[in-house]
């Protein structure tokens, strides 16, 4: 079967209610997701800068302190994965009131928590429930609003998700030092308020056929952890049996996934069709654009001996022109096509790290208007890849589609990031990171260019009012 083939049959054979069919959401939906995904993805970033203290009250090290991070990273990715999974055969209803429960129950277990076990359970039940948030909220527009506003809903969460991340360190280290680092955990409670509107905006959905593979699902869920373990670990020799571990495993994943008859996660996904492509150019963005999050302050710090505080204060301006542009993005998303927008983004951010890594020297002033550019591409390219894969995906995978490419999202930014400050150890220079981020930005530009750009222009013919590439 060709792409064109498989594309399209995949859109004639849409089940009722995984497509546009039957009652549709409001507009105000998009907000109350934005509002989960401003707790959500903030929490990942408000206690990185309360880690000093952790260690101090915890009388721990800061190794141990760091898994207050590192664990909810892990839960975070494989979360992901997980609730897309389910959300081809659950109502979404039940499993955003399943994650916003089990979010709010793993908050207060951290704030009441007395030593560091307790602390550490309550922050991975956290994570187990917040993973639902991304995966979920990618899934609402992919099934409920058509490919020609399906860009503007993604550029509007893209926007929610680059203001969380610009605002998460500032509300972190002033509810740390003005009240006590347990309370960052209190901040997550205000999910428990948008649920009931959001429950109420969601269509009444009916439980699709279907089964788990659970064990297919543990030994994937095994994999990944074990991926993030290596990702952390990396240079140390733990990071080779870890990494060990984590083959064998993915090769069980593989072997159980063939004999199958419904595997967790079909092979089919990265073996035919363009989205393998996607989820391939997805990641050289996102290894760079989310390493940029964690470099800069590094940068920031190392160069001009600023604090926590005032990071906080230069990484802001470009988060909010990001989260104001986001919303543009999504539109111009509508109305050219994801590839141009790709290729017009990577440029954005290419031209920002070269920018970075030649002017830095400056001043801090510098460095927050150079970063503007790369923000507002990285917010380009999620709305434009989140919208492009989601017309890929066949109707009966969009969940567990989608939550790879949460997962994806998520992973690669871990893997920057350890690739980033690994290179910084042994003595590269932030101008040579920075170039190489730049350069990982050229090949994805590569991928969309030549690879993407020709196979998604075969689903526009199956589209009337809108289409991936308009040339």
């Amino acid at each position: 079967m060709s792409s064109t083939q498989g594309v399209q049959g995949n859109r004639a054979a849409r089940p009722e209610g995984s497509g546009n069919e039957g009652p549709q959401p409001g507009k105000g939906i998009v907000y109350l997701l934005g509002c989960l995904l401003l707790f959500s993805v903030m929490n990942v970033s408000v206690f990185n800068v309360a880690l000093p203290e952790i260690s101090k009250d915890m009388n721990i090290s800061a190794s141990l302190a760091g898994w207050v991070s590192t664990g909810y990273a892990m839960v975070y990715a494989i979360g992901s994965l997980m609730f897309g999974k389910l959300a081809d055969l659950f109502p979404l209803r039940k499993l955003m009131t399943i994650g916003i429960v089990v979010f709010a129950i793993g908050s207060v277990l951290g704030f009441v928590s007395q030593g560091y076990a307790w602390l550490l359970v309550g922050r991975l039940v956290q994570s187990a429930g917040a993973s639902s948030i991304p995966a979920l909220a990618m899934m609402i527009p992919a099934r409920y609003f058509p490919p020609e506003r399906r860009g503007t809903v993604m550029g509007l969460i893209a926007s929610f998700i680059a203001l969380s991340s610009g605002i998460g360190p500032i509300i972190g280290g002033i509810v740390a030092g003005a009240l006590h680092w347990k309370f960052l955990f209190l901040l997550s409670l205000g999910t428990l308020i948008v649920l009931p509107f959001l429950r109420r905006a969601l269509p009444d959905e009916v439980r699709r056929p279907g089964t788990i593979d659970t064990v297919g699902a543990a030994l994937l869920a095994g994999a990944v952890a074990l991926l993030m373990l290596t990702i952390t670990s990396f240079g140390s020799s733990l990071a080779v049996a870890y990494g060990g571990a984590c083959v064998l495993l993915l090769i069980l994943f593989i072997m159980r996934s063939r004999r199958s008859q419904e595997p967790f996660i079909s092979l089919s996904l990265f073996t035919e069709g363009s989205f393998r492509f996607a989820i391939l150019a997805m990641f050289l963005s996102s290894m760079t654009g989310f390493s940029l999050m964690l470099v800069i302050p590094l940068m920031l710090g190392s160069t001009f001996g600023l604090g926590a505080d005032k990071i906080g204060l230069v990484l802001f301006p470009a988060a909010l022109a990001a989260a104001f542009m986001g919303r543009l993005g999504g539109r111009w998303t509508d109305r050219f096509g994801s590839i141009p927008m790709l290729l017009m983004a990577a440029t954005l951010m290419i031209t920002g790290f070269v920018l970075l890594a030649g002017l830095s020297w400056a001043g801090v002033w510098v460095v927050a208007l150079c970063l503007i550019l790369p923000n507002i591409g990285f917010v380009f390219i999620q709305s434009a890849m989140s919208k492009l894969v989601s017309l890929l995906l066949p109707a009966n995978r969009l969940g567990a589609g989608m939550g790879v490419f949460s997962m994806t999202n998520f992973m690669s930014g871990a893997i920057g990031g350890a690739l980033a400050t690994t290179a910084l150890d042994w003595g590269a220079s932030f101008a040579a990171v920075l170039l190489a981020m730049a350069c990982s930005l050229l090949l994805q530009m590569l991928v969309v260019q030549f690879i993407l750009r020709g196979r998604a222009a075969d689903t526009s013919g199956s589209m009337s009012t809108a289409s991936i590439s308009k040339r």
